[in-house]
This record gives C-alpha cells, sequence and structure tokens, in this order.
C-alpha cells in the first residue's frame, strides 16, 4: 500500500454495552468517508462480536495513521485537572467502581475545562484493540461531547441542560456562562424516567424552567416523545439537529451516525 495514502486514512471505532460501528476516512478515496454499524450477536459477549468483527470487516484489516476508540460507558468519574496525577487513576476509578478487576482503566485531560475523565474498557477488549491496533487512542464518550459542547457555547450567558438519550441511559450536562457545571448518567426505561432526571437536576442546579434551555440530543427514535413530553415543564426546549451541527463536518451531518462519534471526529484530539 502506498504509504503516503496511509498516512492520510484514520480509522474511529465506537464501542458501547450494546453495539459496534466504525467509520473511516481516506481523503483520496473516491468515497472518502464511510460509517458502518455492525449487527452483534446477543448470545455472545461484546469482545467475542468484536474479534469476529475484526476478522471479517474488510475495512479493520487495513492500516491506518490514526485509530481512535470511543468508550461509551457510564463508568465514568471526573476530577480537577489540578488534582489529578496519572498514578492515581486506578485507585480513583476502583474506589468509583469497586468490581473492577476485569477492566482497563483509561483517561482523558480535559485542560480547558480543567477536569481529567477517568473511564474503564473491559480488558479483553482492550487487549484484542491493542494487538490489531498498538496506535489506538481511548476517549470516552463524555470527553468529546464536552469538548463539543463547551467550544459549541463557550460565548453563551445562558444555563443549558443538555439531554443525551441512548437505548438505555441518559446523560445530562450543564454548562453555565459558557463552562460545564455537572454531568450525570442515569438508567432508564422509559421517557418518564427521562423527564424526572432532567427536572431533579435542573431543581438542584437552580435552573429556570422558564427561562433557561434544554436541548435532547440522540437517534433512538424516544426524541420527539421525550421534547413533546418536557415541554409540559420546561419553556425553553429543542432537539439538536444533527444535520444542521455537522453539516460542514466529514459526515456531513448525517443523522444515522450517532452524535457522540459525531464529535470525535470534529474535536480534534
Amino acid at each position: 500500500m502506498n504509504n503516503d495514502k496511509v498516512l492520510n486514512k484514520s480509522l474511529s471505532i465506537r464501542i458501547s454495552t450494546n453495539g459496534l460501528s466504525f467509520c473511516t476516512y481516506s481523503p483520496g478515496d473516491k468515497k472518502a468517508f464511510e460509517y458502518k454499524k455492525i449487527d452483534v450477536q446477543p448470545t455472545i459477549s461484546l469482545a467475542a462480536n468484536l474479534k469476529d468483527a475484526l476478522m471479517r470487516e474488510p475495512e479493520l484489516k487495513e492500516n491506518y495513521q490514526r485509530v481512535n476508540v470511543m468508550i461509551v460507558t457510564p463508568h465514568t468519574t471526573c476530577i480537577p485537572v489540578e488534582d489529578f496525577d496519572p498514578e492515581d487513576v486506578e485507585t480513583i476509578y476502583e474506589f468509583n467502581f469497586p468490581d473492577s478487576d476485569q477492566t482497563h482503566i483509561s483517561y482523558n485531560v480535559l485542560n480547558r475545562w480543567g477536569i481529567a475523565v477517568i473511564f474503564g474498557i473491559s480488558k479483553n477488549i482492550y487487549q484484542l484493540l491493542i494487538d490489531d491496533f498498538p496506535q489506538a487512542r481511548f476517549y470516552a464518550s463524555l470527553s468529546t461531547i464536552i469538548e463539543h459542547i463547551g467550544n459549541k457555547d463557550k460565548s453563551s450567558r445562558k444555563n443549558k441542560l443538555y439531554a443525551y438519550v441512548l437505548e438505555h441511559e441518559l446523560t445530562l450536562y450543564a454548562f453555565s456562562n459558557g463552562m460545564m457545571r455537572c454531568f450525570n448518567t442515569f438508567q432508564i426505561t422509559s421517557v418518564d424516567d427521562c423527564v424526572y432526571y432532567i427536572l431533579n437536576m435542573m431543581q438542584q442546579l437552580k435552573f429556570s424552567q422558564v427561562d433557561d434551555s434544554l436541548l435532547i440530543i440522540g437517534n433512538t427514535g424516544k426524541e420527539k416523545d421525550l421534547h413533546s413530553k418536557a415541554r409540559g415543564f420546561v419553556k425553553d426546549v429543542s432537539m439538536v439537529d444533527c444535520k444542521e451541527e455537522f453539516r460542514n463536518s466529514i459526515t456531513g451531518g448525517d443523522a444515522s451516525i450517532p452524535y457522540d462519534l459525531q464529535t470525535l471526529l470534529i474535536c480534534g484530539f
């Protein structure tokens, strides 16, 4: 393979508890950007599904200069940068998530926001990826979303609460005056759960249901229902339009691509 071509190629892999997907970007090719969602078999482990994909998918057998792996997990914790020491990450993570024997612990330092994000990934999955892509860099979806939203809203003077809806999880990101206030992830079974956690966080942060904004993110199919129900309690509610938000990125704003993966592709890590 032409070395110049390899130098321009990148691979981004997204791993969540119930799915795998990846995208490739090669500016020299006729079709520069490609995204693919992998159908996982629920009867075998996620690591086994990943191993199968690495053997079966031709794009995952090619050479890349850059390989970024996004981990979508509620097992994350943040600490202030001034208190962060890489030697302490395992101790901090294990304090928050004691049952972590089979977990590889990693971290992202977000200097602009003054926090370090510590997160876990299955050791089996981590080893499979490192064996095939020793140059891989790992990121929590939390990190890329904070970077993207923070950059987008850094000049805002309004309180904003972002609700990122996944299949079984809701993550809330609160921003005030362009700075992140807090985040939290909740297990959900219904849209009513989402409304409850949103209102609860707004109350705790003393956000106004009349003057402050709620923005809903996701592509699970629950977003329209959540938008409708939330409007009964919050005056300023809107849905984030991926096509508009990412129209100038390499994805072209393709709404089928998860929001967090799109943020990874434009954050410039």
